[in-house]
């Protein structure tokens, strides 16, 4: 009896056992992001890797089936994490991304910080003494900016039109770069100098998600921005030398740095490091230095929130951000069924 009952607790120790991956493998997850890339019988939204199932739930205006639905809608997906980190849907939902007046007034502004710059050929700011403060020369042609337009071209995904995007290069040594609502992208001259092409991709992939995922508009309340839409329709960068353009270009340049500053939650920077780094990888560079990227952010900034570099402002410290790429790195970039769209360089 004594020896049956051993047998029978044996038989069900090993049937736990092969039922432990099983379970790991039902692990329910929500997604929701953008569809960005097809990829034979995936979709990818949020940087994930998303299989739609039979049976499926779909909902999307003028779509019959998830294959008809546009690049750059919004999506939401209920499903199922397997092991090998592909989301099987259960639910998929898709609609397009219209522009409210929020985002209007944004782009309004950042449209409007973006003229300023140029017009003043460097990138302005108030000071706190309400003067405005040169970040740096605005540099509009040469080998520098020719580098981080390529970099750009290669990461963007294939939904943005690449004329709809402005790359200017800031005479800045820090490490900064930024990319506002209205696509217009600067890259600092110090992390250039530091960062290899890579690195700078998955700088600047980062940079991209915040515009493509619309952070800016997401964010931003309406009293954020309703303030300058009047003064902002006032004045033009040509009247950059009176008291008054000065004052609402004040307004833009704050609210062109409140589209991309350190003021974006922990969520959307989070999201913007997952999106970042498929873009990084869909471009074929080299996806892996990106956790080692933001230990090198730590070792020259501090791993600490706060800290002047806007990388920083309100993001996790960059220990977690780092160990948090590197799950990303094994939950969806270990698969061969999902190469990269453009090979290596």
């Amino acid at each position: 009896m004594a020896h049956s009952m051993r047998r029978g607790l044996a038989a069900l120790a090993l049937m736990a056992a092969f039922a432990a991956p099983a379970a790991a493998a039902e692990k329910k997850i929500k997604v929701e992001g953008v569809l960005e890339f097809r990829k034979g019988p995936y979709l990818i939204v949020d940087g994930q890797r998303i299989q739609p199932m039979p049976g499926m739930k779909f909902k999307a205006p003028a779509a019959k089936t998830p294959a008809d639905v546009p690049l750059g809608y919004g999506v939401r997906v209920k499903g199922v994490r397997q092991t090998d980190g592909t989301v099987k849907a259960s639910e998929f939902q898709a609609r397009a991304n219209g522009v409210d007046a929020v985002e209007e007034q944004i782009l309004a502004g950042t449209n409007h910080a973006e003229s300023t710059w140029v017009a003043a050929q460097a990138v302005v700011e108030p000071g706190e003494d309400g003067q405005m403060k040169s970040m740096g020369k605005l540099i509009a042609t040469g080998p520098q900016l020719e580098r981080a337009r390529n970099i750009v071209d290669r990461v963007l995904p294939a939904y943005i039109d690449r004329s709809d995007v402005r790359v200017y290069v800031v005479e800045n040594p820090e490490w900064n770069a930024m990319a506002m609502a209205n696509y217009s992208i600067y890259v600092y001259t110090g992390i250039m100098a530091d960062l290899d092409d890579d690195e700078l991709a998955v700088v600047l992939g980062h940079e991209l998600a915040h515009a493509t995922y619309e952070h800016s508009r997401r964010q931003a309340s309406k009293n954020q921005v309703s303030g300058w839409a009047g003064q902002l329709a006032m004045a033009g960068a040509g009247l950059l030398n009176s008291d008054v353009a000065r004052g609402v270009a004040s307004g833009a340049a704050q609210l062109g740095y409140s589209a991309f500053n350190s003021s974006y939650s922990r969520d959307y920077e989070d999201q913007a490091d997952r999106v970042g780094l498929r873009y990084v990888y869909e471009s074929g560079y080299d996806y892996k230095k990106a956790p080692a990227l933001w230990r090198r952010f730590a070792d020259k900034y501090g791993d600490q929130d706060g800290v002047t570099n806007f990388f920083f402002g309100d993001h996790s410290l960059s220990a977690a951000r780092a160990d948090a790429l590197e799950r990303e790195i094994r939950n969806n970039y270990q698969n061969a069924a999902d190469p990269p769209l453009k090979p290596g360089r």
